[in-house]
């Protein structure tokens, strides 16, 4: 599976085209969301929305099951891997933190008392400019985990490990059970962990990406033949529910209810994206080169990429339609977010902060 170098040819694939496809996905939210309320301003835009960011919500799933991919069983002791985890993830973190809550204050978008404000705020969440950061506290937090189900996971039967992944599907309908019930299975407001929140969420990625990587057995014309409509059908599903929807709910959260990533239809895409994409191998050397180059590079690229992204999208959006928008300042913004991840790699200390 590893090349003469080391690295797994199809995971930098995946990690570059995770990376793109979250910056297709904030290009989109520039055009309808500000992350509570929402607007569309023409059916062209409206459609592209449906169609680009249904298809591109397997980005952070897929980011997700590439680390546990690589990691899972952990080897290495418990401190040790949170010593060499926190390192690479958690100190790039620290400063993008701060430099989203103090940078724009440079350039006018804020003054500095509001910086000031966001640096009390940003060591214990992160501030608005900064939502996307969201998915760092999600994946430490799974980090954490990593460890205590490892054990588990190197003993257990396949058949266990299927019924444990049964489980936390189910889980992944909680998004509508609790659109239509509210409150389930214990839950209120003394008690926020019911009875499913121990196997539900991200971890289930963990458990995904080790089902992959150990116990599916498929052929690459199998993986093909059921994956394929698989993920179409779920494309489908999240098109529609977000059409459909856009018509009779006013929240953001609302919208998107089916969008989710621990939602049904995004997990079961991820899944047969993540196996299709394992088919990937012997790629011209040169472009393979270059797809890892960006993908040591996205984590960096991820990091940054909010501070480029609602700028380019004010040059590309009253110049072109949406669709065309869209793709133009996610592109613009992948290439700018490469070079500077890329150049700031190369100088001594600085590389820290980009991972």
């Amino acid at each position: 599976m590893q090349d003469k170098t080391g690295r797994i040819e199809f995971l930098d694939w995946l990690r570059a085209v995770a990376c793109f496809l979250v910056m297709l996905i904030h290009s989109c939210e520039c055009i309808y969301s500000n992350d509570y309320t929402y607007s569309f301003p023409s059916e062209t835009a409206r459609w592209s929305i449906v169609f680009i960011s249904g298809f591109a919500r397997v980005a952070v799933p897929l980011f997700l099951m590439a680390s546990a991919f690589l990691l899972v069983p952990v080897k290495t002791d418990m401190l040790s891997f949170y010593r060499r985890r926190l390192s690479r993830v958690a100190v790039p973190f620290v400063a993008w933190l701060v430099l989203y809550a103090v940078l724009p204050a440079a350039w006018g978008e804020w003054g500095w008392g509001e910086s000031w404000a966001n640096l009390r705020q940003v060591f214990i969440n992160f501030v608005p400019r900064e939502s996307h950061l969201w998915f760092v506290y999600m994946l430490l937090g799974v980090y954490f985990v990593m460890p205590v189900v490892s054990p588990w996971l190197e003993r257990c039967s396949a058949r266990e490990e299927l019924v444990l992944l049964g489980i936390w599907l189910f889980t992944s309908l909680f998004w509508r059970f609790h659109e239509a019930f509210g409150p389930v299975f214990g839950e209120c407001w003394w008690n926020p962990w019911p009875t499913f929140h121990y196997v539900s969420g991200p971890i289930g990625y963990i458990l995904l990406a080790h089902w992959i990587r150990f116990r599916l057995a498929w052929t690459p014309r199998q993986i093909v033949v059921r994956c394929v409509p698989i993920f179409l059908a779920c494309w489908a599903w999240c098109m529609y529910s977000f059409y459909t929807r856009s018509f009779r709910v006013e929240a953001v959260s609302a919208l998107e209810i089916d969008w989710q990533p621990t939602a049904f239809a995004p997990v079961l895409m991820s899944f047969a994206a993540f196996a299709l994409m394992t088919l990937i191998r012997g790629v011209p050397a040169a472009l393979r080169n270059a797809v890892a180059e960006v993908s040591r590079q996205s984590y960096g690229m991820y990091l940054m990429h909010m501070m480029f992204l609602p700028a380019w999208f004010g040059v590309m959006s009253p110049r072109l339609p949406a669709p065309a928008a869209i793709l133009a300042t996610a592109l613009a913004t992948y290439a700018t977010s490469f070079v500077v991840t890329w150049a700031l790699s190369k100088v001594p200390y600085v590389r820290r902060i980009v991972g």
